[in-house]
C-alpha cells in the first residue's frame, strides 16, 4: 500500500476546509441556538421560582387571613356568648323583680281585704251585740250609746 502525500494532504487540507464551513455556517447557528435554548430553559425556571415564592407568600397570607378570620368568629361566638348569659341575668332579675311586685301587691291586697273583713266583723259583731243587749236588757238604749258600749267592748277585746 503505497501512502500518497499528496492524497493525504489534500484530504486533510479539504477536511479541514469542510470543518472551517461547517464552524461557519452550522456550528455557529447550532450553538446560537443552544444558547437560546439554554436562556429559555434558564428563564423558565427563574418564573417558576417566582411563581413557587409568590405562591408562598399567598399562602402565608391566606393563612394569616384565614387566623385572623378564625379569631374574629371566636370573639364573635364568646361576645355572643356573654351577651347570650348578660341577657339570661337581666331577664331572671327582671323576673324576680316583677314576682316581688307582685308579691308585694298580694300582701297589700290581703291586707286591705284583712282590715276590711275586720271592719266588717266588727260592724257585724256589734249588730248581733246590740241585738243580743236589746234581748237581754229588752229595752232599747241609743243608737249612740250602743255604739259606745259596743266600741268599748270590742276595745277590751282587742287589748286581750
Amino acid at each position: 500500500m503505497g501512502l500518497d502525500i499528496q492524497q493525504i494532504l489534500t484530504q486533510a487540507l479539504g477536511f479541514l476546509v469542510l470543518l472551517g464551513l461547517l464552524k461557519v455556517f452550522f456550528w455557529k447557528p447550532i450553538l446560537a441556538l443552544l444558547d437560546q435554548r439554554k436562556e429559555k430553559i434558564a428563564s423558565d425556571l427563574r418564573n417558576i421560582e417566582d411563581t413557587k415564592q409568590e405562591l408562598a407568600a399567598l399562602k402565608a397570607e391566606y393563612e394569616a387571613r384565614m387566623n385572623t378570620i378564625e379569631e374574629a368568629s371566636r370573639e364573635k361566638i364568646r361576645q355572643a356568648i356573654l351577651d347570650g348569659q348578660r341577657m339570661s341575668e337581666e331577664i331572671k332579675a327582671k323576673a324576680q323583680s316583677d314576682a316581688q311586685a307582685l308579691l308585694e301587691q298580694a300582701r297589700s291586697e290581703i291586707k286591705y281585704e284583712l282590715s276590711k273583713a275586720k271592719i266588717e266583723l266588727k260592724d257585724r259583731i256589734v249588730e248581733l251585740v246590740v241585738g243580743g243587749l236589746e234581748n237581754v236588757v229588752e229595752e232599747k238604749l241609743t243608737d249612740r250609746e250602743d255604739i259606745k258600749i259596743v266600741e268599748s267592748f270590742l276595745e277590751r277585746i282587742d287589748k286581750i
